[in-house]
């Protein structure tokens, strides 16, 4: 059983984007005890809630990644391919599969199988570099930016509701702290390995 506020509907089903937006009992109540319990450290109680807030911000956004991967027939994983290539520098040329790996932080195989997968629905080019031809640059193709474009005034109209606590500036310091953790997270990560 979950618990639901006022949630915004779906522009092309007209449905409420309820399952993006709902609370489940069981993540209320562990809010609950979180925010509750008596500490004699407050610094590390409020490092773990936001440490869990990440987490289940990061849950929701898989799942709309999922419902946007959805509209045009892809999984989500294959989607986040698609939109690191949308962000790249020189749409034209695309990145390599090792640069495409390493921003989502999975293996170069898995890019591989799932470029070639993408390849077959028309949504991506996957060309040799002209420097070395070992190098395979991934890049969208017409399709593929047709079909994200095609969702463009959906996913806007969403993104101003979810941020609409935050003006510009403050979702730009938002982003900078966010970016600041992670790299003391990747810092930590590496410090705490040379021990295993």
């Amino acid at each position: 059983m979950c618990h639901s506020g006022n949630a915004p509907t779906n522009i092309s089903s007209g449905r409420p984007l309820q399952k993006l937006l709902d609370i489940c009992e069981d993540e209320f109540l562990l809010r609950y005890v979180m925010t509750e319990r008596k500490s004699t450290d407050k610094l590390q109680d409020a490092a773990e809630r936001l440490a869990w807030e990440i987490v289940s911000t990061s849950i929701r956004l898989d799942e709309l990644r999922s419902i946007w991967a959805k509209m045009i027939g892809i999984t989500g994983p294959q989607w986040m391919i698609m939109t690191v290539l949308a962000n790249a520098e020189d749409r034209s040329v695309g990145l390599p599969v090792g640069a495409v790996s390493r921003a989502l932080r999975v293996d170069q195989s898995f890019v591989v199988t799932q470029s070639k997968l993408l390849e077959k629905k028309n949504l991506l080019r996957r060309k040799s570099s002209t420097e070395d031809a070992r190098v395979v640059n991934l890049s969208l193709t017409e399709h593929a930016k047709k079909q994200m474009a095609n969702l463009s005034a959906q996913r806007k109209e969403l993104n101003e509701f979810v941020y609409a606590d935050l003006d510009l500036r403050e979702l730009q310091q938002l982003t900078g702290k966010m970016d600041s953790i992670k790299s003391r997270l990747e810092k930590a990560i590496a410090r705490i390995s040379v021990d295993l």
